[in-house]
């Protein structure tokens, strides 16, 4: 893990507490009431047209939902995540499934300290939004010198797109649109995430990818407020 000044952002956990054991170990089982991990990770290798010949970073890794299908994909994934009890998870899930090309980092966004080449491409998927938007710009720097020039970054995250004066409207209908797909204790979870995370407007992250050195390829509308981004290298 990399030593940064004394005046960087400290990556502590927000939000939910997945630094605790038993909510990592829960996990995939709540998140898996509205995802499917597999079908995410096969529309990310087919966008960044990931092969067998490619090293993938996942920061924000999680339990491995998707880092651990991309790895029947490419030769290595490398998986960030702050939590080492998300990362037990997936290293016992790894084991389980018997897939081995894959390395896990305790670190964040900040903190991760690349060795060897750098990667063909980074995916970071409901992370980013766990810093302010200043972070943000210092994590899209870090990740841009792990990544080769015209290397590929997906990224997939919570990023509004209502207009502000309307931003009160917009959260009341993002709670309700989740506690109808999962329940109460996902719609808690956005109420959460509402309060204490930092998730931004769409033309904030634009602006963010562009004075970072990387170029938007594309943007999709997943459904309201959750956007993808595939971005290249400059």
């Amino acid at each position: 893990m990399k030593k940064n000044p004394d005046w960087y952002y400290n990556e502590k956990q927000i939000g939910m507490d997945y630094l605790d054991p038993e909510i990592a170990e829960g996990y995939n089982n709540q998140h898996q009431k509205f995802r499917d991990f597999k079908a995410e990770a096969e529309n990310v290798v087919n966008r960044l047209g990931i092969t067998s010949d490619d090293t993938v970073i996942d920061f924000g890794c999680g339990t491995g939902g998707i880092a651990l299908n991309l790895a029947k994909y490419c030769k290595k994934v490398i998986c960030v995540d702050i939590s080492s009890s998300m990362l037990a998870v997936l290293e016992k899930n790894a084991k389980k499934q018997n897939i081995h090309n894959i390395d896990t980092h305790c670190a964040g966004f900040l903190t991760y300290e690349h060795q060897g080449p750098r990667a063909d491409k980074i995916v970071t998927m409901a992370a980013l939004h766990h810093l302010p938007d200043f972070w943000k710009s210092v994590a899209l720097f870090q990740m841009g010198d792990a990544l080769k020039t015209g290397g590929k970054l997906y990224l997939f995250d919570v990023i509004f797109t209502f207009n502000p004066e309307d931003h009160q409207s917009a959260v009341r209908n993002m709670i309700e649109i989740m506690r109808n797909a999962a329940g109460d204790s996902m719609a808690d979870e956005t109420v959460i995430h509402i309060k204490d995370e930092f998730s931004t407007y769409d033309w904030i992250m634009e602006g963010l990818f562009e004075k970072t050195g990387f170029s938007v390829d594309s943007k999709k509308v997943e459904s309201d407020n959750l956007l993808t981004y595939i971005c290249t290298k400059l």
